[in-house]
């Protein structure tokens, strides 16, 4: 009789091999359905890859090549006009086309002060304030923290919103309380879903139910927060309101270069990890999702399926804090913000400050030409190049810190 053969097996490597490449395959199709089924079809071949890089870990550089090496003519970019006379038909346009125009009459607003603790082992004082916008429709109510360094007498303020809530935010690595205050720096922050909740569906039921206007967005209601907060630092004797910046990250960074667009009391706008121009082929389209609808003015959808013609883009929203200052910070993985070309939209908007209002600019140059982690700076604007990706940190706060120690010294 004759013997069975035995079956040749594969090698213990082999299977885990394998199953690892089966693993990878299987988590790659996943997440790239997943992506195109959030965003649907406005995204490029080059925007997929980058939304599934998210994050804030290492990428290999072939992979980033293969993102960010893309045809960067952003077809029908507007012109910016470097007359300062032209900036308010500028913002209008902005208005109508992307976020509405933020109330700015209409209201009035008062304070509560809550609770005044002292923090940090007495370094700073820690301030809980109910701010309050009423009209004949009703009250609207939600609460900022604000910290002020003991001992200083002239205080500039950051001034931003945070995803977490106002408690949590002292628990996040993107709000470095204590080391702000011991720079000299006040802080003040409250949650942008506090202002509008961040939702299609039921963003009208903030602040914006005081208000009939049907084209204002989420986005115009939390700049609307940032503004009526400043409000409150006015009436602080020790705060320095000829230093107040703007802080904000990812979709928060662009509210807070909103809010300095229409609010010029902001010294210093900055933003970080906001996303660069629409017309980049790594940026999204313009679509009507069904899930940041609510982020945008009506009008601003219309131009679905023709972005070229949009009247506005990132370089837009830079430029209107010219004549002010400017720091845009970026992450160098964080593909999905699509570095490139926000150093463009920043290249492109400093001339209206370099032209229009005569100050001095960063200079000419591309994104690959700024070593990491090296903040370059001008008394127009300023940028960083952070190593890692799409995050907000300590090294983002002190390039802001120097900053304004280096341009916008007290008088």
């Amino acid at each position: 009789m004759k013997e069975k053969k035995n079956k040749k097996r594969l090698p213990w490597w082999a299977v885990t091999l394998i199953v690892l490449l089966s693993a990878i395959v299987i988590f790659a199709a996943v997440s790239l359905i997943t992506i195109r089924a959030f965003v649907g079809d406005s995204l490029s071949l080059q925007g997929t890859l980058a939304m599934a890089s998210y994050g804030g870990f290492e990428l290999p550089g072939w992979y980033k090549n293969l993102v960010l090496n893309v045809d960067r003519t952003y077809p029908g970019l507007p012109q910016l006009s470097a007359d300062p006379a032209d900036r308010t038909d500028m913002l209008e346009l902005y208005e109508t086309c992307m976020y509405g125009k933020t109330p700015t009459d209409g209201f009035s607003t008062s304070f509560e002060l809550l609770s005044s603790e002292k923090v940090f082992s007495g370094k700073a004082e820690k301030q809980t304030v109910r701010i309050s916008v009423s009209n004949e429709k009703g009250t609207f109510s939600a609460d900022m923290i604000v910290l002020l360094p003991e001992g200083v007498e002239t205080i500039p303020v950051f001034i931003g919103e945070n995803f977490s809530g106002n408690d949590k935010a002292f628990e996040s690595s993107e709000w470095p309380f204590e080391e702000i205050i011991e720079n000299g720096f006040g802080v003040a922050t409250m949650c942008y879903k506090d202002w509008a909740p961040d939702d299609t569906a039921t963003f009208r039921d903030g602040v914006l139910h005081l208000f009939d206007d049907e084209s204002l967005s989420a986005f115009s209601a939390w700049a609307f927060g940032i503004s009526r907060g400043i409000d409150y630092l006015e009436t602080l004797p020790a705060v320095d309101m000829n230093r107040i910046a703007s802080v904000g990250h990812s979709r928060l960074a662009r509210v807070s270069l909103w809010a300095g667009a229409c609010d010029e009391r902001i010294a210093l706008v900055t933003g970080s990890c906001g996303g660069g121009l629409l017309r980049s082929p790594v940026m999204g389209r313009i679509t009507s999702d069904g899930t940041s609808n609510h982020w945008y003015t009506p009008a601003y959808l219309q131009y679905e399926n023709r972005d070229e013609e949009l009247p506005v883009d990132m370089h837009t929203l830079y430029a209107l804090a010219a004549g002010r200052h400017l720091f845009i910070s970026i992450g160098e993985n964080d593909l999905a913000s699509d570095p490139v070309s926000m150093y463009d939209a920043l290249q492109l908007a400093k001339a209206v400050w370099r032209d229009g209002y005569q100050m001095e600019v960063i200079p000419d140059g591309s994104y690959y030409d700024v070593p990491l982690d090296t903040p370059v700076m001008s008394e127009a604007v300023g940028v960083n190049i952070h190593s890692g990706g799409h995050k907000f940190d300590l090294s983002d706060w002190q390039s802001y810190i120097a900053y304004i120690n280096r341009y916008m010294a007290k008088d």
